[in-house]
């Protein structure tokens, strides 16, 4: 008697997880921010903050975006490439060499996921250096990141935006330079030693807002450490 075959497919799902980014941020836990943070980027501290937004209108794309929770070793290297930002399009990788497009050179710390409904797949630098679209995501990628550093120096105790300070200030001082547009902006970031304080920091508007009655002038010294400073002759 012949013996008869019959082939049966059976489906079966293996990973129906959404992707972090796709999902709204009321469904996502801080946990899971961290995880996926970690993960991503190959860190091995959770991140100090995170912002995840959605812009949709006549371009629409989605982000989450990290401040890490200490700066990489390669900080000092300001001419080294950054891989920062991982750019996809309708939920399909593209590339991670894209940051100084997308990103002003000064926040190359920030990290994060950018996933466009309206860039081509086939995206090439030369696509990305003519495109209205890159433009209007570079400028709302770099407001949120300021917002979100703003919140962190508004943030009650202080202690995120000093650990937040001593690893990436050099950046926000390169800012203040570089970027015109948020230059006031920017300037507000500020902190500096000072002689009533030298071991925390102060804002310039915190340090107007304390100034003794009749002090008409603010005196400043560039230095390499306080104890530099502190040992310099025209202090006195």
């Amino acid at each position: 008697m012949k013996t008869d075959y019959e082939d049966v497919w059976d489906w079966r799902v293996e990973n129906d997880n959404k992707p972090l980014w796709t999902r709204s941020p009321r469904d996502v836990a801080e946990a899971d921010y961290n995880e996926f943070f970690k993960q991503t980027f190959g860190e091995f501290l959770d991140p100090i903050a995170h912002v995840h937004f959605n812009v949709e209108g006549t371009i629409e794309f989605t982000s989450v975006l990290f401040i890490p929770g200490m700066a990489p070793f390669e900080q000092q290297n300001w001419s080294a490439k950054s891989r920062s930002i991982k750019l996809y399009v309708r939920r399909v990788f593209i590339s991670d060499e894209f940051d100084e497009d997308l990103m002003p050179r000064y926040l190359s710390f920030v990290k994060g996921v950018v996933d466009s409904s309206d860039l081509p797949l086939n995206v090439s630098r030369e696509i990305l250096q003519e495109s209205r679209i890159v433009r209007v995501i570079r400028k709302q990628l770099t407001r949120r990141s300021l917002e979100m550093i703003d919140g962190l120096s508004s943030k009650e105790g202080g202690e995120d935006y000093k650990t937040f300070w001593e690893g990436f200030g050099r950046n926000i001082k390169v800012g203040v330079i570089e970027d015109t547009e948020n230059r006031e902006r920017l300037s507000k970031l500020l902190r500096f030693h000072s002689s009533k304080s030298e071991t925390d920091l102060v804002g310039l508007q915190e340090y107007v807002g304390r100034m003794k009655e009749g002090q008409k002038g603010i005196y400043y010294m560039a230095a390499d450490s306080v104890e530099v400073a502190r040992a310099a002759p025209f202090v006195e």
